[in-house]
Parts: structure tokens; C-alpha cells; sequence
């Protein structure tokens, strides 16, 4: 049986006003698909206001500007519909130490249960198979030959993460004999540790 046979996983992109909410950064867009048997399903994505103004190198990377979230959710309100999407399910980040310490922190702040959910980092997949060289979500993507999406904002990475977690899950299992999702997600880690500590 393939290894994501009867699996569900919810695959995650955020953007933000800076690199760490530790320095301030905030949260002004977040994405899921989710992935289910194997193929990308639902999609959902909300821009995110920050309570504060996005600067201009961040909005050079991803294009939000302080008028595009004007109107946007709260971040309250965004954590409310983030933790009943997400429920107790995988998820799939591509390098989850950027993006999970602003999701801590959105869960956190509205008031939320914390995220106990096993996690698959494509990074750590992509650096298991290929090294440590650059393993940039864009550069995977081409090197795949995966369509095209909107880079550098939140729907459009979580869609080319999903596929690339697809692509990389099917080697896992061929290559290295892989037999589930939390085994991907064992691995994935692995490699991010001993791959920080080269």
C-alpha cells in the first residue's frame, strides 16, 4: 500500500512582517491544503492583520502593503479558524523553524491550544535525499518540474510545498523504504538536527 494511502496532512506557508516574533515580526498572510490519499484537496488562505506596519523590505519579498490588511482578520480571529482546520492531523512545513514560532504565537495570543501535531519538514526530506546543499522551495519546485505558483505568498507556497512533499515522500518510500507519514516526519526531524549541528 502506498505510504500516503488513507493519510491526511495539512500542509502550511505563513508570511510575515520580519524574520522572528521573538524581535516583533508578525504574521500578514497564512495558508493550508490539505493532502489527502495522496493529492492536494481544500485550500484555504487569509490575509492576517498585523497591528502594525510592514516594512518595506518585507513587503519587496511578498508584495503585502499595510493597505491590503487594513481590513483583514484579526489574528484572533485567524488562530480560532487555523486550530479547527489544522484539528490533530500532520503537518507539513517546508523549514518549520521559521514558521512555527509565529503560529506558537498566533495560537498562543488567541487564546488556543498549543500545536501537538506531528510535523514533516520538506527541507529536512529534501536534505536527506539530496544533501545540504541549497534546498530552496523554489529550486526544488524546478528541479521536480512542478507548476508554477505565485511565490512568496502564503497559498501559492503551501500549494508548491504540498507537491513537493508529494514527490518527496514517494522517494522516501522507493528509495528508502519509508512505510508512513510518521516516519516521514521522524526522519524529516532527524536530518534537521544533524544537519544544524554540521
Amino acid at each position: 500500500m502506498p505510504i500516503l494511502a488513507g493519510a491526511r496532512a495539512s500542509v502550511l506557508d505563513t508570511e510575515t512582517t520580519g524574520m522572528s516574533p521573538a524581535t516583533g515580526a508578525a504574521l500578514v498572510e497564512i495558508a493550508r491544503v490539505e493532502i489527502e490519499d495522496g493529492a492536494l484537496r481544500d485550500a484555504w488562505s487569509s490575509l492576517v492583520r498585523p497591528g502594525r506596519p510592514i516594512p518595506p523590505d518585507a513587503v519587496a519579498v511578498h508584495g503585502i502593503t499595510d493597505a491590503m490588511v487594513a481590513e483583514a482578520p484579526t489574528p484572533a480571529e485567524i488562530g480560532a479558524r487555523l486550530r479547527e482546520r489544522v484539528d490533530d492531523r500532520t503537518l507539513v512545513f517546508h523549514n518549520a523553524s521559521f514558521d512555527l514560532p509565529f503560529l506558537v504565537t498566533l495560537l498562543r495570543d488567541s487564546g488556543q491550544p498549543p500545536l501537538l501535531n506531528p510535523i514533516v519538514d520538506t527541507l529536512g526530506l529534501a536534505r536527506g535525499l539530496f544533501g545540504a546543499g541549497s534546498n530552496s522551495l523554489g529550486q526544488l519546485a524546478e528541479r521536480m518540474g512542478l507548476p508554477a505558483e505565485t511565490a512568496h505568498r502564503a497559498l501559492g507556497d503551501a500549494r508548491t510545498t504540498a507537491r513537493v512533499f508529494l514527490t518527496l515522500a514517494a522517494r522516501w518510500e522507493s528509495e528508502r523504504g519509508i512505510r508512513s507519514l510518521a516516519e516521514l516526519a521522524a526522519v524529516s526531524q532527524d536530518v534537521m538536527r544533524t544537519s544544524h549541528r554540521r
